[in-house]
């Protein structure tokens, strides 16, 4: 299986944002039906997907079902949907996750890194900076909900 970034970026992928995060779990944007086919050539043999049924524009699962992979709906709400609970989740699910290469994916990448920045912050009590870090390197784009969150649990 060959997923470093530079070949999978040569593969044509669409997908608005990845990271490969480690040898067994790329975590990423939405994917096309295309970017599906070239992430089975390159290995993965599933699709965790954070968006929830109502936010779908189209039947990810059957397509992931046809191209012989395995597929996990996890969907959380892009703001209600990030909450400590729901961190805890998206991390037990990645423990399910890890005998096989998986791609991990919302819509931008954003919800998925700001629930790994509250997993850093509340669940491991890493500092925010930390947390902040490592939740930027997973995709979160704006701090704004995981700063709300930590706010919230102050008050």
């Amino acid at each position: 299986m060959d997923m470093t970034l530079h070949n999978l970026k040569e593969s044509g992928l669409s997908i608005c944002f990845f990271q490969v995060i480690s040898e067994k779990l790329i975590v990423g944007g939405q994917p096309t039906e295309q970017d599906l086919i070239a992430l089975k050539s390159h290995g993965i043999k599933r699709v965790v997907n954070c968006i929830p049924d109502y936010e779908q524009k189209w039947n990810e699962q059957a397509v992931v079902s046809q191209l012989g992979m395995e597929y996990l709906g996890v969907g959380f709400d892009r703001t209600s949907g990030i909450t400590i609970a729901n961190a805890q989740t998206l991390f037990a699910t990645l423990k399910t996750c890890s005998d096989q290469p998986t791609f991990l994916h919302c819509l931008t990448g954003n919800r998925i890194g700001i629930l790994i920045a509250v997993y850093h912050y509340f669940l491991l009590g890493k500092p925010e900076k930390e947390a902040i870090s490592e939740g930027l390197f997973w995709g979160m784009r704006d701090k704004t909900a995981f700063m709300n969150i930590v706010e919230e649990s102050i008050q």
